[in-house]
């Protein structure tokens, strides 16, 4: 039986409005966090973070690819 990943690699942007983190976007991709980094940075004078995280795959779902 071949191995079958469980979980998929994602990248979470985290954003502080001055009223703690909240979670803005996640993206599966590295080019499309990298351009939502971009992006966000020449926007939004608010601080952001971005993690790097992983999410389980849903059974219903095969993959999150964009």
């Amino acid at each position: 039986m071949a191995y079958v990943r469980k979980t998929i690699d994602c990248w979470r942007f985290y954003c502080d409005y001055g009223r703690g983190w909240e979670l803005e976007i996640i993206e599966y991709t590295r080019s499309a966090m990298l351009e939502n980094r971009r992006v966000y940075l020449e926007n939004s004078p608010y601080p952001l973070e971005i993690v790097r995280g992983r999410e389980r795959i849903s059974n219903d779902t095969k993959t999150h690819t964009d």
